[in-house]
């Protein structure tokens, strides 16, 4: 049989490549730490996209009740001239 020397060395390769990335993703989470850490803090009761609506039915928005009564003007202005075609 050959001498197996040539698989130590690439285990050892492995082993100092994991220990790098080790080392790299412990440097991350130490830098994320302190970034977190002298982050403003957020509100945490605030949504932007919620804000001002209360609980229940919402009211239109000014440009839907104006499209919908737009909508019922022209509904009563055709059922007013079909039965004025009678």
């Amino acid at each position: 049989m050959a001498n197996r020397g040539r698989p130590t060395q690439t285990k050892r390769q492995r082993e100092r490549a994991r220990q790098e990335r080790a080392r790299m993703k412990t440097e991350r989470r130490a830098e994320a730490k302190v970034r977190r850490q002298e982050a403003p803090a957020r509100p945490s009761d605030h949504d932007p996209d919620i804000a001002g609506m209360s609980p229940g039915p919402q009211a239109m928005p000014d440009w839907q009740r104006e499209f919908f009564e737009e909508e019922q003007r022209a509904k009563e202005a055709a059922e007013k001239a079909a039965q004025e075609g009678k």
